[in-house]
C-alpha cells in the first residue's frame, strides 16, 4: 500500500507539472462601442500576450516582459495578424476594420495587450462581431464581449464553437441568463482545481468517525445530510464573493486567489487523512468557499455590464456553477455510498484519492507562488 501511495503521489506531481489555473483560463476581452443608427464603431479588444505569442513575435529580447518598444518594433506583424483575426459587420454589410493604437494595459494583476480597433461600415443596421480572435480550435478559450449602445449594455461570450455575437433589437434578461448557465456549468468542468476541491469533500461524506476510525455511514439520509450542509456552505460562499466580485464591491489581484485555492485543495487532502478532525469539514467548506468565488468571478471580471443587465448574468452564472456541481454530486456520491461499508473504501480509496488529489493542490501551490 505504501509503494502504490507513493507511486499515486508521484504520478499526480507528474500529470500536473503545468499551472491549473482553473479560474484565469485563456481569455481575452471586448468592448465595443455601437453608435446609433450610424457612425464609427469604436473596439477595444484586451488580449493575453500568450494568445497572440504563437501568431506574432513580440518578446525579442525572450525575458518574459514585454515593452512599448518592442510592441512599436512589432507593429506591421501585429496589425496584420490582428485585423485578419476580427470582423465586423452591420446590416449585413462588412465593416472596414482599421487599428487605431495599441498599449499595455493591466487586468488583475497580469499585463494584456490592449488593441484600439474602428469600423467604418458602409450601412446602417445591427452589428455582427466575430472571427478567428486568436481562438484557433481552443475550446477552453473565451472572449468575454462588454458592448454599449447608448444607454443600453449588453453582455455575450465568444468560443471557438460559438464565435459571432449579433446585436439584438433589444436587450434580453433571458438570452443572458441562459448564456451564462453554461458559461458556468463550463467554467466548473474544465476547472480542474474546483473538481479536486469537490471530491475531496465528498470523499470522506459517506464515512463518520469512530474513535479516531472511519467507520461506513449508517443511512443515506445522514449521507445526504452531510453533503447538502456542506454544498450549501460552499455554494454561500462562493456565491457572496462572486457577487461582490463581479459587481466591484471587491478587488483582489488573480495570483493570490490561485494560490490560496491550490491552499484549499492541499489542506483538503490533509484533513481526510485525519478521522478526528472530520468535523472541520464543514468550516473549511465554507472559508475556502469564499476563495472559490473569488475564483469564479476573474471570469466575469472584464465584462462591463451594470445595473439590472449583471442580474441576469450572475444568476445565470451562478446556478451553471451549482448545476456542475450537483452534476458531479449526482455520479461520484451512488459510488462512494454503495463502497462505503467496504474495508478497502476506508483503509485504501479515501486515502488514496486524498493523497493524490492533495499532492497536485500541492504542485499546484509551489507552481502559483
Amino acid at each position: 500500500m505504501k509503494r502504490l501511495l507513493f507511486a499515486a503521489i508521484c504520478g499526480a506531481a507528474f500529470t500536473v507539472n503545468h499551472p491549473a489555473l482553473a479560474h484565469s483560463t485563456s481569455t481575452s476581452y471586448l468592448l465595443v462601442d455601437v453608435p446609433t443608427p450610424g457612425g464609427l464603431v469604436e473596439v477595444r479588444w484586451d488580449l493575453a500576450f500568450h494568445d497572440i505569442a504563437f501568431n506574432v513575435f513580440i518578446d525579442r529580447d525572450f525575458d518574459g516582459k514585454v515593452t512599448p518598444q518592442e510592441i512599436i518594433d512589432a507593429g506591421p506583424d501585429l496589425s496584420a495578424a490582428v485585423l485578419r483575426q476580427i470582423s465586423l459587420s452591420r446590416g449585413d454589410a462588412a465593416c472596414v476594420v482599421g487599428l487605431r493604437d495599441v498599449a499595455i494595459a493591466e487586468r488583475a494583476g497580469q499585463s494584456y495587450l490592449s488593441i484600439l480597433l474602428t469600423g467604418t461600415c458602409p450601412k446602417d443596421g445591427l452589428l455582427v462581431v466575430g472571427g478567428s480572435l486568436f481562438m484557433g480550435s481552443d475550446a477552453a478559450q473565451r472572449v468575454l464581449l462588454s458592448v454599449t449602445r447608448g444607454e443600453e449594455k449588453f453582455a455575450g461570450v465568444l468560443s471557438a464553437d460559438a464565435p459571432q455575437w449579433r446585436e439584438p433589437a433589444r436587450p434580453s434578461a433571458w438570452a443572458s441568463f441562459a448564456r451564462f448557465v453554461h458559461e458556468g456549468i463550463w467554467h466548473v468542468l474544465i476547472g480542474y482545481d474546483h473538481i479536486a476541491f469537490i471530491l475531496l469533500l465528498l470523499l470522506p461524506a459517506v464515512l463518520r468517525s469512530v474513535d479516531g476510525q472511519w467507520r461506513g455511514a449508517e443511512s443515506l439520509s445522514q449521507v445526504t445530510r452531510d453533503v447538502v450542509t456542506i454544498v450549501t456552505a460552499f455554494t454561500i460562499a462562493h456565491s457572496t464573493t462572486l457577487t461582490l466580485a463581479v459587481t466591484g464591491a471587491v478587488h483582489l489581484p488573480t495570483q493570490p486567489i490561485e494560490v490560496a485555492i491550490a491552499a484549499s485543495i492541499a489542506v483538503a487532502g490533509g484533513l481526510n487523512l485525519l478521522p478526528r478532525l472530520s468535523r472541520l469539514r464543514l468550516p473549511l467548506a465554507f472559508g475556502f468557499g469564499f476563495v472559490h468565488g473569488f475564483g469564479f468571478a476573474n471570469a466575469l471580471s472584464g465584462i462591463d455590464a451594470g445595473g439590472v443587465s449583471l442580474l441576469p448574468l450572475l444568476a445565470g452564472f451562478n446556478i451553471g456553477v451549482e448545476l456542475a456541481q450537483l452534476g458531479i454530486v449526482a455520479v461520484v456520491l451512488p459510488l462512494i455510498y454503495m463502497a462505503r461499508r467496504k474495508r478497502w473504501y476506508a483503509t485504501g480509496v479515501l486515502p488514496l484519492g486524498s493523497c493524490v488529489l492533495g499532492a497536485a493542490g500541492v504542485v499546484w501551490l509551489v507552481q502559483r507562488i
